[in-house]
């Protein structure tokens, strides 16, 4: 079992999520929580599958016949019925263990603005596509707040739930899955000497050598698969998906493995990070690719009475190799500090719990990552010159946006 590097991000997320789940609260989580949520113009249709690679191995587990099994879901824009139900959050609670959280059980409550099934929207023009990744021990769908919105604005998203870091268990096929490989673990002895920075650095470069490449193939697996789905003949799909213009994103473990994609899979044109710190080699090089970071501001951390010395100069070194990866960049950059906003806030999870007042409220991060999200993707994989925020036409208070251009560009 890969217990440390789960304990490492477990301690990460936990960290940063634990006040925001305190008792007394300004607001209280809700079946219909996303039913706020501000729209684009479309509704929304969504579905899951589970897909196999074939021809890849699974690396995560010791049984040498072990396929790689992924679960997929699409959101896209759709025409639906009046009154037509509302998927569920979960589509497939049975596939996950309880072991997720204490939020779990209250998310497999929850329903979406999304229709299962619903027709893919009649248009004259194919959808680009957008790539979620969720966070590391994360499920796909704790990015719906933002995949939902993008569908509505007119895009194809398509989370993948990366095997092994995702909390899934069995599989629709009756496979059961066990987290039963990888590198050898530092013994108890090792783990004593080290700081949390020393941990950290440890994981970067166990991170970058063995998930990271592992997650880069999953999108290429699922990028040759709607290739085919777009030339398939009776598929919803067929001729729909703009696969000439790609983005990706993610949350946590999920933006850094976006930032390592659009190095090493071509056909991602874009990417952005929510929030995640870089375990991953990309800090060494930079990337060809338009790329944003959206993160939490440092302010948070003295808002947390018990955030050790050692976590804050974890924090510095993780913030250290993002400005590494930015000097190495030659593509435009955007570096956006979201004033005390914690982890937490830029995905899902922080809507399955009570705000806690002291930080931002959570339905403006997520209105300020979706706003910032959609011009970012609007402006490099639509064409839009009609970007007022990160162009600093329109500003919020809240929010820092530092930007370069690509080099050579006026």
């Amino acid at each position: 079992m890969i217990t440390f590097r789960r304990a490492l991000w477990a301690a990460f997320a936990g960290l940063c999520l634990q006040p925001a789940m305190l008792a007394h609260s300004a607001d209280k989580p809700s079946v219909d929580l996303f039913a706020s949520d501000p729209r684009g113009p479309y509704d929304t249709g969504t579905f899951e599958q589970m897909w196999i690679d074939e021809q890849s191995g699974e690396p995560t587990t010791n049984d040498p016949g072990d396929k790689r099994h992924l679960m997929i879901q699409f959101w896209y824009p759709a025409t639906i019925k009046p009154n037509a139900a509302r998927a569920p959050y979960v589509l497939h609670p049975e596939l996950y263990s309880d072991k997720l959280g204490k939020w779990f059980p209250f998310a497999k409550t929850v329903r979406t603005n999304s229709v299962l099934h619903a027709p893919l929207l009649a248009s004259d023009k194919p959808f680009p596509v957008v790539i979620y990744n969720p966070g590391g021990g994360n499920p796909h769908f704790t990015g719906t707040s933002q995949t939902e919105y993008l569908a509505s604005q007119g895009y194809v998203v398509v989370a993948i739930g990366h095997t092994g870091l995702n909390g899934i268990e069995r599989f629709p096929d009756g496979y059961d899955y066990q987290l039963d490989s990888g590198d050898p673990e530092p013994t108890a002895a090792e783990r004593q000497t080290m700081s949390d920075a020393d941990a950290f650095r440890l994981e970067v470069e166990r991170t970058a050598k063995t998930m990271m490449p592992l997650h880069v193939q999953d999108i290429s697996f699922v990028l040759d698969r709607l290739q085919t789905m777009n030339a398939k003949a009776g598929d919803r799909f067929r001729g729909r998906l703009d696969l000439e213009h790609i983005g990706s994103m993610g949350w946590s473990l999920g933006g850094a493995l976006s930032l390592q994609a659009s190095r090493d899979e071509p056909r991602i044109k874009a990417a952005i990070n929510l929030d995640g710190w870089l375990y991953t080699d990309v800090y060494q090089t930079g990337t060809h690719r338009p790329v944003m970071q959206i993160h939490q501001s440092e302010d948070v951390m003295f808002l947390k009475p018990k955030q050790s010395a050692a976590k804050r100069q974890t924090m510095s070194f993780a913030n250290s190799l993002l400005w590494q990866f930015f000097s190495k960049t030659d593509a435009d950059w955007f570096d956006v500090t979201l004033q005390r906003a914690h982890h937490g806030h830029f995905s899902d999870r922080i809507l399955l719990a009570p705000w806690e007042e002291q930080y931002m409220h959570p339905r403006l991060a997520h209105q300020i990552t979706n706003q910032l999200t959609l011009e970012f993707f609007d402006k490099y994989l639509k064409g839009s010159t009609e970007t007022p925020f990160l162009s600093g036409i329109r500003t919020w208070s809240q929010v820092q946006i530092l930007q370069q251009p690509a080099r050579g560009s006026s």
